[in-house]
């Protein structure tokens, strides 16, 4: 019934599925939720945020306004960039023409 409900709005995704797409697409994911890989992610991920962090801490931003969606959009590039495709943009470092 849930399925019927949402897939108006959600397409036939994880959740909407009927038994049958739900059981082929968890298996396909279920690796992506592995203790390790999520330890490795999440560590990754503070890595990211602590650089971001301490440029925020130096001394030459705390004396002016900092863009903040700027600043997060280049955040999300690094974590995306090294989580999905395995590439260091290192926006948060260096400006990126991409943010």
């Amino acid at each position: 019934v849930l399925a019927e409900i949402l897939e108006d709005i959600m397409g036939k995704g994880l959740i909407p599925a009927d038994p049958e797409t739900w059981k082929v697409r968890r298996r396909a994911i279920v690796p992506a939720f592995h203790k390790r890989w999520l330890a490795r992610m999440t560590e990754m991920f503070a890595d990211k945020t602590d650089a971001l962090v301490e440029q925020l801490n130096d001394d030459d931003h705390r004396q002016r306004a900092v863009d903040l969606e700027e600043r997060l959009g280049s955040l999300a590039l690094d974590i995306i960039g090294s989580a999905v495709f395995n590439y260091e943009f290192d926006s948060v470092e260096h400006a990126s023409p991409v943010v």
